[in-house]
């Protein structure tokens, strides 16, 4: 089976092409930039240089390039997204994440793949209210742009879905771990907290997953496939802690004690507001939104698919995912040796 993945170059979409490649299936990775695709995975040591893995030049929002890269494809992994954080406007987030999986979808549809897994995002589902979350029953239009955007394009991986195309849906919350190729959101707001203090936030927690266990799920449903008879739509959203509960993680972890101050809930997610008005003036060098202010202020506990199971996946512990996040931050220069002085003890 060759498998297209989209988003290559990002956190999901790598760790993914690095699972099927280990289990012997063939990749072709669609890019924008060839020369910076070949940095970056030099750079994160996955092997493009093979004859399973081709590169492909092409963006999910020009059909043409779309409809090219899906030549001779049996399986489609559409990873490709834009953030809250990376997306320039509400505009870009409408363009990438509805307009682009319109593309590959159709051309995925048109070309009969077996295998199509839709990277979704736990905040497509969002409920401050867990036991109200349901994948089987329709989305709820979130008010804020990102979450409008993934719903919108889930909504199309819907329709087809219920039409009986073989298609899987994964949703992800926080993803984090090592070998990240760029600086993603999750890695953004730990290099925030280690050089600007720890916000606890009353109310909440965070619930991340560990990108291998995301990358592991995805690749057991491309080579494994899923049973027809039931609905393909799975969460996978690791470990939740509360808020002070992560920092004492960290500080465990790195030997160093970060800086806290304890904010309501109420005025996180007006300052969110706030920034988001800047940034409409100037770049905020900074990962507060209205958006993501209102998930870390009012997240519940999901529970994680029971699929996971029958895949043999067992998750990382936060600890460990923790562990090799941090270090992989101090390998790429984002943190220093006096920030995280357990890891270096460690080391020596």
């Amino acid at each position: 089976m060759t498998v297209l993945i989209t988003g290559a170059t990002g956190f999901i979409g790598s760790h993914v092409a690095r699972h099927l490649l280990r289990a012997n299936q063939s990749v072709r990775l669609l890019v924008r930039d060839l020369e910076r695709a070949k940095e970056i995975f030099t750079r994160i040591d996955l092997p493009f240089n093979t004859e399973h893995c081709e590169l492909v030049v092409g963006d999910i929002t020009d059909k043409a390039s779309v409809d090219t890269a899906m030549m001779n494809i049996q399986g489609v992994i559409h990873a490709a997204a834009a953030t809250p954080i990376a997306a320039p406007s509400v505009e870009a987030l409408q363009q990438i994440n509805v307009i682009g999986t319109q593309n590959i979808l159709d051309a995925s549809v048109t070309a009969k793949v077996s295998r199509f897994i839709y990277v979704s995002s736990a905040t497509a589902v969002f409920n401050t209210d867990a036991s109200h979350i349901d994948l089987a029953k329709p989305l709820v239009m979130p008010t804020m742009p990102y979450g409008r955007s993934k719903a919108a394009a889930e909504n199309l991986v819907r329709e087809k879905q219920q039409q009986g195309a073989p298609i899987s849906i994964v949703y992800p919350s926080g993803v984090i771990g090592p070998q990240d190729p760029g600086f993603s959101d999750a890695f953004k707001a730990l290099y925030h907290r280690f050089n600007n203090g720890f916000r606890i936030f009353d109310g909440g927690g965070i619930q991340q997953v560990d990108v291998r266990d995301v990358a592991a799920l995805i690749s057991s449903i491309v080579i494994q496939g899923e049973n027809k008879s039931q609905l393909a739509r799975h969460l996978i959203v690791g470990h939740y802690l509360t808020w002070s509960e992560q920092a004492d993680l960290i500080d465990k972890i790195s030997g160093h004690a970060l800086t806290r101050s304890h904010m309501a809930g109420w005025k996180m997610r007006l300052l969110g507001r706030l920034f988001d008005v800047f940034r409409l003036i100037k770049k905020v060098d900074s990962p507060v939104s209205a958006e993501l202010m209102r998930y870390a202020t009012q997240w519940p506990e999901m529970s994680n698919s029971p699929v996971l199971f029958k895949y043999g996946i067992e998750l990382h512990s936060p600890e460990k995912t923790m562990s090799d996040s941090l270090e992989a931050l101090l390998a790429s220069g984002y943190l220093t040796s006096e920030q995280v002085p357990a890891l270096i003890k460690q080391s020596i």
